[in-house]
């Protein structure tokens, strides 16, 4: 098995540990009511989700397709499908919700299987960015991610005992939204073993996706009327561009 992959696999693992921390902590972090921590926590992660697009999954690559216009086209076309891919998903998610008989159960269900949809290309850009960028770079993603993956874990698990299932049925699914993190990471080693040149195109494609995530992410928090603390977010936003400062 090659590095490439290998890079991949481990960057997919950290996603599928921190989810299943989050699903197997639940009943802990639930009696001690630190969801809202988990949550200020979240506020950070999109933060480094939008710093990661601006400075590790699009912006380096767009930069370097200026110099070789042969690749322009691999990152813009990655980005586009990465933003249609997430958009339109939660489009059919949203509809196929709404014929359910219960809307407090549709909207549960709305909620989890957004985040099975965006977990496979988040898992592309855990994935390829430790296999295909600067350490730096793929440190302070994988440590976004990881917070993030903390709280959909837990959340899963409580929007799954809601809908009426048991403690244990709500965990084994939590987990495998993190086993959907991990074989997109897997995806996008073996894209990046097949050929290089796919590289850019995966980093784009995973930058198209988060960006989306972190624009859906607002939006739910405007419906809910708990807006994402800007010096949080803002924390997130600086933690690439400083330390790729401090970790040349």
């Amino acid at each position: 098995m090659s590095s490439l992959i290998l890079l991949a696999m481990v960057g997919g693992l950290f996603s599928l540990i921190s989810t299943s921390l989050g699903a197997f902590m639940t009943p802990w972090l639930r009696r001690a009511s630190f969801m809202g921590d988990l949550r200020a926590g979240v506020d950070f992660a999109l933060g480094v989700m939008l710093s990661a697009v601006a400075f590790s999954l699009v912006g380096p690559n767009l930069v370097d397709a200026f110099a070789h216009p042969d690749r322009l086209g691999l990152v813009v076309g990655g980005f586009v499908v990465g933003i249609l891919f997430l958009g339109l998903g939660h489009v059919l998610v949203e509809r196929s919700a709404r014929v359910k008989n219960s809307p407090g159960s549709a909207s549960r269900w709305m909620f989890a299987a957004a985040i099975f949809l965006h977990n496979f290309p988040e898992g592309m850009g855990a994935g390829s960015s430790l296999a295909g960028t600067k350490i730096s770079e793929a440190l302070v993603l994988q440590i976004g991610l990881a917070i993030q993956n903390v709280a959909e874990g837990a959340l899963l698990v409580i929007c799954f005992q809601a809908i009426g299932w048991s403690l244990r049925r709500a965990i084994v699914a939590s987990v495998l939204s993190g086993v959907v993190e991990f074989s997109g990471a897997l995806t996008g080693g073996i894209a990046l073993e097949w050929t290089l040149r796919s590289l850019p195109f995966s980093l784009a494609l995973a930058g198209g996706a988060m960006l989306m995530s972190v624009l859906l992410e607002y939006r739910e928090r405007a419906k809910e009327g708990v807006p994402v603390a800007p010096t949080r977010f803002l924390l997130g936003m600086a933690s690439i561009p400083l330390l790729n400062f401090l970790i040349p």
